[in-house]
C-alpha cells in the first residue's frame, strides 16, 4: 500500500511518492485545486485516470485523520469501489452504504449510492438510521437515539462525486443535484465526468450553489482510439484525415444508393466474421455491444464452436474457476451458455443473474474471456476495459421509438477500449447495418460530446424533507438553484437583458415625469386640445374681420376678437400652471412610450415568471396533494407527513398511504413481501406472465389498496401532478410471496417467463422498501417486526448480493 500523504511535505514530493509513475497535466491541476481547498470538476474521457484524483482525496483525507465519501449511481458500482479500495487501503479502512446493506459504516473511506448521500443530507431517520448503525437489532432504545444524535458528516473533508455525468439521467438526475445543492460549503466536491459538452456551465452552477470550484478539462486520452468499420467485404478504417488535419468519412467507405431491386442488406457484415477479424488482427479481448438482451443472447448462439482461447495454460485457468462456481452456486449456472464460457465467449446483461454477471466480469478482467455480447449497460461504470470495443448499431429502439445513438452514448461505449498499461491503441468497430453505414458512425466519431442537462423534478420526498427544516419561502429559493434553473437562466439572457432594458427606460421616463400624475396629463392635454380649438376660433374672426368690407362691421368685431384673445391667455397660463408643462412637446411622446413599456414589461415578466416558475408549480401542485392528504398543514409536515419524507421510492405518498391504511395489518411476513412487491415492481414488459398466484388474504389487501389508489389518482390528476407514477403491480406478488415462502430457485424461475435478472430485480426493490420500515417514524410495530422478518425470509441466494 502506499505511504500515506505527510501535510508538512511538498505536494509535488507527495504525489511522486504516492503514484510513482507521471501524472498526467490534467491530474496534477485538479490535485493542485484540491489541495488550495478548492472543490473540483474533472471532464475527462473514460480511462484517462480520472479515478486517481479521487485516490488522492482520500490518501489526503486519512493522512489528517479525515474522512470521504465515495458516491456512484449504481449498487454495482458501489460494490465494486468497496472492493477495490479494500485491496489498495486495507478493508479496515474501508466501508460500504447502499440502503439495504451497511458495512463498517464508521470506516474513514465510505462508499455509497449519491441517493444515500442526498438522504444524508435531508437527516432522514432512514439515512441516519444507515449511517449510524441504527440498523443493528442487538441495540437497545438508549443506543439507538445516541447513533441517531450524531452528525453523519463530522469530520468528511471530501465528497467524490464519481460518474457526474448521471445528472443526465432522467430516473436518477434529481439525486444528484440536490446533493450539490445541499452538501455543506466546507466539504470539498470532487464531481468526476466523462467529456461534457458545457462543463464549464456545470462548474459555474457549483460555483453559485456550493463554493469556490475549479473546471479541469481534458480530451486527452492516454490510450488513443483508431476507428475501423466493418461490411461484408471486411474491415477498413472509417477515417481519414484532410490536408487540414481535420478527421473525416474514408471516401472509400462512402455508400452509394442500391440499384433498382438490390437489397441494402447486402453489405452487412456477418458476426463470426467480424470476430475472426478481431481474432486475426490481434484486437482481442473484446465488447461487442449489442441493444437487446435477447440479441446478446442469440450472439453467443451464433457464434457456433468458435473457440477464443488461445493457451492451454489460459485454458485450465479458466475451467478453474467456472468449475468452482459451477460446484459452490449450482443455482446461477446459465446452462445454455456454459459451454460458450469455457470457450471464452459470454454474453452481459440485466437479465442475468449478479452471481453469473459477476463470474463474467471477473473472467473477463482477468483477460481469461476474450468476446462479451453486452447491452449499453455494460458501458455505465463498471470495470471491464478491453482492447476493442464492436457498436453492432448507431440506432437504438427506446420507450419513444427508434432514434440514432447519442454522441455522448457513442463516446461511452467507445471509451471501453483501451486498456491503460495494456494496450498501444485502443480499437473501435462499427458495422454496416441495414440502417446506417459509414457516413453515420463516422459522424458519431468525430462529434463533440454532448451537454450535461437538468433532470431536477420535485418529489413528494423532497417537498416534505424541505418543508421539515425550512420555511416555504426558503424551499422556494432551493428550488431555484437548482442546475435546470441556472442552465434556463443562460438561455433565457436576451430576455432578461431586454427586460432590464426595459426597466431602465421606464425608470428614466418616470424620472422624467416624476411628480406629474395621470390626471394631471389628462388636463394638460386636454387643455392642449382646448388651446388649439380657440387659436383656430381666433383665427377665423379675424380672417372674418379682415374680409368685412364695412368699416362699422370691422369695428364692432374687436371686442369679441379681445375677448377671445383673454380667454387663449386664461388658458396658456392654467397650461403653464400644470406640472406637465415643464417637459412640454415631449411630454405626449413619453406618455405613450411609457404606455408601451409597461405593456412590454408586463409581458416580458409574464413570459419570465411561466418559464421560471414551472419547478415551483410542480412543488406547489405536490403540496396540494399532500395537503389535501393530510400529511401537510399549512405547510408543516403532520405525522403522516414525516412517514412520507422518511420513504424512498418512486412515489412516497402512494407507499406512506398504503402503509398507513391498516390494510397490511394482520398480515404474515411472507404475505406482506408479497403485498410490497406490488407496490414497488416496475411496469412488466408486454406478454409477461406468472403461474404463481397469490394467496386470499394478499388479494383481499391488495382489493382494498385499490380504493386509495384511485382517489390518490384523482387528486394527482385534479393538481395536475403527471409526472409521478402510482405503482401497482399485483399481477408480479406472487413471485414474491412464493419465494418468502421458500420456494427453491429453479422452480421460481421455472414459473415465470420473467429473465432470471428481472426476478431478483424485483425481490431486490422489494427488499430495499422492506428494509425502510423498520426506521420510518409512526408506523405500527406490527409492521416494523413483518419487514424485519420478510427480509430475512427473501434475502437468499441467489437473490442475496455477493459483495
Amino acid at each position: 500500500m502506499n505511504p500515506l500523504l505527510s501535510p508538512a511535505t511538498d505536494l509535488l514530493d507527495e504525489l511522486r511518492r504516492l503514484f510513482p509513475f507521471e501524472l498526467d497535466e490534467f491530474q496534477i491541476r485538479a490535485i493542485q485545486a484540491l489541495a488550495a481547498g478548492e472543490s473540483v470538476v474533472v471532464c475527462a474521457p473514460t480511462g484517462s485516470g480520472k479515478t486517481l484524483i479521487g485516490e488522492y482525496a482520500i490518501y489526503r483525507a486519512l493522512s489528517q485523520g479525515k474522512r470521504v465519501f465515495y458516491t456512484t449511481p449504481l449498487k454495482a458500482l458501489s460494490n465494486q469501489k468497496f472492493r477495490d479500495f479494500g485491496q489498495q487501503f486495507g478493508p479496515e479502512r474501508v466501508g460500504l452504504l447502499t440502503g439495504d446493506i451497511s458495512i463498517n459504516r464508521e470506516a474513514p473511506i465510505l462508499v455509497m449510492t449519491t441517493e444515500i448521500f442526498r438522504n444524508m443530507l435531508y437527516g432522514t431517520p432512514l439515512s441516519l438510521a444507515v449511517q449510524q448503525g441504527a440498523y443493528a437489532s442487538e441495540m437497545d432504545a438508549w443506543e439507538q437515539a445516541e447513533a441517531l444524535s450524531r452528525d453523519p458528516l463530522q469530520d468528511v473533508q471530501a465528497v467524490i462525486l464519481d460518474e457526474c455525468h448521471y445528472m443526465n439521467d432522467q430516473q436518477r438526475g434529481t439525486v444528484w443535484e440536490e446533493a450539490i445543492i445541499y452538501c455543506p460549503a466546507h466539504i470539498q466536491l470532487v464531481a468526476l465526468s466523462a467529456t461534457l459538452a458545457n462543463s464549464d456551465q456545470l462548474t459555474d452552477w457549483m460555483n453559485q450553489v456550493h463554493g469556490p470550484t475549479r473546471l479541469i478539462d481534458s480530451s486527452h486520452r492516454p490510450v488513443p482510439l483508431q476507428f475501423h468499420f466493418a461490411n461484408r467485404k471486411g474491415l477498413f478504417p472509417l477515417l481519414e484525415q484532410t490536408e487540414s488535419g481535420q478527421w473525416v468519412c474514408n471516401r472509400r467507405l462512402k455508400s452509394k444508393l442500391p440499384k433498382s431491386g438490390q437489397s441494402s442488406y447486402g453489405g452487412v457484415p456477418d458476426m463470426v466474421q467480424v470476430v475472426e477479424n478481431l481474432r486475426q488482427r490481434d484486437m482481442l479481448p473484446a465488447i461487442y455491444f449489442i441493444f437487446s438482451r435477447k440479441g446478446c443472447d442469440l450472439a453467443v448462439a451464433s457464434v457456433g464452436n468458435l473457440d477464443l482461447i488461445a493457451s492451454e495454460a489460459e485454458r485450465q485457468q479458466l475451467a478453474e474457476q467456472i468449475d468452482r462456481f459451477c460446484r459452490e452456486t449450482p443455482e446461477a449456472v446459465r446452462r445454455d451458455q456454459l459451454d460458450a464460457l469455457y470457450r471464452g465467449i459470454a454474453a452481459h446483461h440485466a437479465g442475468m443473474l449478479p452471481a453469473w454477471k459477476g463470474l463474467v466480469e471477473h473472467l473477463f478482467q482477468q483477460g481469461l474471456v476474450k468476446l462479451v455480447f453486452a447491452t449499453e449497460t455494460l458501458a455505465a461504470g463498471i470495470n471491464m476495459p478491453a482492447r476493442t470495443t464492436v457498436i453492432s448499431s448507431l440506432s437504438k429502439r427506446t420507450d419513444n421509438g427508434h432514434r440514432l445513438l447519442t454522441a455522448s452514448e457513442f463516446m461511452q461505449m467507445s471509451g471501453r477500449a483501451g486498456r491503460r498499461g495494456k494496450d498501444v491503441i485502443g480499437h473501435v468497430v462499427t458495422l454496416q447495418s441495414p440502417f446506417e453505414g459509414a457516413q453515420e458512425a463516422a459522424r458519431l466519431a468525430t462529434a463533440g460530446a454532448d451537454p450535461l442537462v437538468s433532470q431536477f423534478t420535485p418529489t413528494y420526498g423532497m417537498v416534505l424533507n424541505l418543508l421539515q427544516k425550512h420555511s416555504l419561502e426558503a424551499a422556494r429559493d432551493l428550488i431555484n438553484r437548482s442546475f435546470g434553473q441556472y442552465l434556463l437562466s443562460l438561455q433565457k439572457l436576451p430576455e432578461q437583458q431586454e427586460l432590464q432594458h426595459t426597466r431602465a427606460e421606464l425608470e428614466e421616463i418616470d424620472r422624467l415625469l416624476e411628480g406629474i400624475s395621470d390626471e394631471d396629463i389628462a388636463r394638460y392635454e386636454k387643455m392642449q386640445a382646448q388651446r388649439r380649438e380657440e387659436r383656430r376660433l381666433l383665427r377665423y374672426l379675424l380672417k372674418q374681420q379682415e374680409a368685412e368690407p364695412d368699416p362699422t362691421l370691422r369695428l364692432l368685431a374687436f371686442p369679441h376678437i379681445q375677448a377671445q384673445e383673454e380667454k387663449i391667455r386664461a388658458l396658456e397660463a392654467r397650461i403653464r400652471a400644470n406640472p406637465a408643462h415643464r417637459v412640454g412637446k415631449k411630454l405626449l411622446g413619453l406618455q405613450e412610450k411609457r404606455q408601451r413599456l409597461r405593456k412590454r414589461l408586463q409581458h416580458l415578466e409574464r413570459q419570465s415568471d411561466s418559464v421560471q416558475e414551472l419547478r415551483w408549480q410542480q412543488f406547489m401542485a405536490l403540496v396540494g396533494v399532500l395537503q389535501e392528504f393530510d400529511c401537510l398543514r399549512e405547510y408543516q409536515p403532520t405525522a403522516s407527513g414525516e412517514v412520507v419524507a422518511a420513504l424512498r421510492g418512486d412515489n412516497e405518498l402512494w407507499l406512506a398511504l398504503a402503509l398507513l391504511s391498516g390494510e397490511c395489518l394482520g398480515c404474515a411476513p411472507h404475505h406482506f413481501a408479497g403485498v410490497i412487491a406490488a407496490l414497488v415492481a416496475e411496469p412488466p414488459r408486454s406478454g409477461t406472465y406468472s403461474r404463481l398466484r397469490t394467496s386470499g388474504l394478499v388479494e383481499d389487501v391488495l382489493h382494498g389498496l385499490r380504493g386509495l389508489r384511485r382517489q390518490l389518482f384523482r387528486s394527482q390528476r385534479q393538481h395536475q401532478v403527471f409526472h409521478v407514477p402510482i405503482g401497482f403491480e399485483p399481477g408480479l406478488a406472487g413471485i414474491v410471496e412464493h419465494w418468502a415462502q421458500g420456494i427453491p430457485w429453479e422452480q421460481l424461475e421455472a414459473s415465470t417467463n420473467l429473465d432470471a435478472g428481472d426476478i431478483v430485480r424485483l425481490i431486490r426493490r422489494t427488499l430495499d422498501l422492506l428494509s425502510q420500515i423498520p426506521y420510518i417514524p409512526h408506523l405500527p410495530a406490527e409492521l416494523r417486526e413483518n419487514a424485519r422478518k420478510a427480509q430475512k425470509l427473501l434475502d437468499r441466494f441467489p437473490v442475496s448480493e455477493l459483495i
